[in-house]
């Protein structure tokens, strides 16, 4: 299980069982099967793990899913200068083996090459790369093996992980009222705000599709838990939906911080601008852009 205990991904550990890559070449050919027949499966995957599927490489915010905290030390070996700090760290890392502490190289000779502030969006990357893909390589393997039985990869290679996800478990039923029954406001917004009413009125305004899309841009997943927003999970925990206020400039787009289930929108001069800008990061939210 992932942190928030609703979504699914191999377990590193899962060769205790001598037949485990068996298990999940069947899973692979479960879904693989289920996909053919468009037949939807009531279970949802890590963002990494759709990813996989689809040959697409990790980031560091795919950690989150995992091990929050440890997304937060990515984040902020990134965002600081480690120049002077001491840190002493090396393209090495100590991981858990059942109970025992067992030190993996990031890259060959990585124990004796110090990280830096040049060289530590590398390191950053690597270790990504050891949490989310390495450790867990062959049973991504096996599952792949069962799934191109039925799906070839050239097919399932036309879609983004967000869309691989709707296809796998379907469209889910969102209810708005209870979406803004469960959304909290930072950063200078308030309820009654123009821009946060324009912003409903958009979300009732908008296609189911279009719905899914933003839930997915904040949150990560398309998924509404049993029992509503009110049981949404962040990174940490419970999470409520929120939309905090970012200063408006022309063409700046919304964005989001999905760990924490928020969105960044910008205090838009009128709901014509605002519901052009939240479409196209909407449609092109999978890119990263800010601007346009």
């Amino acid at each position: 299980q992932s942190a928030d205990g609703t979504t699914f991904q191999p377990n590193s550990n899962s060769y205790v069982n001598p037949d485990h890559l068996n298990y999940f070449r069947f899973a692979g050919q479960i879904l693989g099967l289920a996909l053919n027949h468009r037949q939807l499966v009531n279970i949802y995957f890590t963002r990494s793990f759709y990813k996989h599927i689809l040959g697409i490489p990790v980031n560091y915010q795919d950690v989150a899913s995992i091990d929050p905290e440890y997304a937060k030390n990515l984040q902020w070996i990134l965002d600081n200068d480690i120049s002077d700090l001491g840190l002493e760290l090396t393209f090495s890392v100590e991981t858990d083996v059942f109970g025992a502490m067992e030190e993996v190289p990031l890259k060959p000779g990585g124990g004796s090459i110090l990280v830096t502030q040049n060289n530590k969006a590398e390191y950053v990357q690597l270790v990504t790369e050891l949490r989310m893909t390495r450790a867990i390589q062959p049973q991504i393997n096996a599952f792949l093996q069962g799934f191109h039985m039925f799906i070839p990869p050239s097919l399932i290679q036309l879609f983004d992980e967000y869309e691989l996800e709707l296809l796998l478990s379907g469209m889910p039923e969102i209810d708005v009222s209870d979406w803004m029954k469960n959304t909290e406001y930072t950063s200078g917004y308030e309820r009654e705000d123009p821009v946060i009413q324009w912003f409903w009125e958009v979300v009732e305004d908008i296609t189911p599709e279009e719905r899914v899309l933003l839930l997915q841009f904040v949150t990560g997943s398309s998924r509404v838990p049993h029992g509503g927003f009110a049981n949404i999970m962040g990174g940490s925990g419970l999470q409520n939906f929120t939309i905090a206020a970012v200063p408006y400039t022309p063409n700046l787009l919304p964005t989001s911080s999905t760990c924490i289930n928020m969105l960044k929108l910008p205090e838009y001069p009128s709901k014509e601008i605002l519901k052009d800008r939240l479409l196209v990061a909407l449609h092109c939210g999978s890119y990263g852009y800010t601007m346009a």
